[in-house]
């Protein structure tokens, strides 16, 4: 993911808080940072001295790595069946769509894990949500419930419903095997 919620797209890891301005960019061109090694991301040895902000969309291990890592942090004590789930499903999400960005790809997860009765509000504290149209980052407007809306483009408005939509159809495409099991509603968001 970008923005504030940024991980190495590769193993999850965290970045560093400085950025470095490799001799390749520009003077106008906002630094990039190197990841950190963490013991909740499977470290791969060709990321020491990788440069990166995140990616729009991570590798299923980025993902994972991202989940667990701030699975421990939300949780004093972390469940490791969650873990388990959680891989199994990024791993059938992440195979039955090329491209499939980290913000829609966390929603869909977080819906699985939910139905299948883990708690995981915590998720939605993690994750910055897009736009489904230009994948622009979500603004609010807040009243009686807060409205998304996409940053960039007032023609897209109020994304909403769009994104649950998304979810859902991405859900059941790919955890819905009979008929039976399609849902409606989304639980989580």
């Amino acid at each position: 993911m970008l923005g504030q919620i940024r991980f190495d797209p590769a193993t999850g890891a965290p970045l560093t808080d400085d950025k470095e301005y490799p001799p390749y960019q520009s003077g106008g061109r906002s630094g990039v940072r190197s990841p950190v090694r963490h013991s909740d991301s499977a470290w791969i040895a060709n990321r020491d001295s990788a440069l990166t902000n995140g990616e729009l969309e991570s590798s299923g291990q980025g993902l994972l790595g991202y989940f667990k890592r701030i699975h421990r942090k939300a949780r004093d004590d972390p469940n490791t069946a969650i873990d388990r789930s959680a891989a199994l499903a990024i791993k059938r999400i992440k195979a039955n769509y090329d491209g499939i960005y980290d913000a829609h790809a966390w929603l869909i997860l977080a819906e699985y894990l939910c139905r299948e009765g883990y708690w995981v509000v915590w998720m939605l504290d993690h994750f910055q949500p897009r736009c489904p149209h230009c994948l622009s980052v979500v603004k609010w407007k807040m009243g009686v419930d807060p409205i998304a809306y996409c940053a960039s483009s007032a023609d897209h408005g109020d994304v909403d419903a769009e994104i649950r939509e998304l979810v859902r159809e991405r859900y059941n495409e790919t955890f819905a095997d009979e008929p039976g099991e399609r849902i409606d509603e989304l639980q989580i968001v």
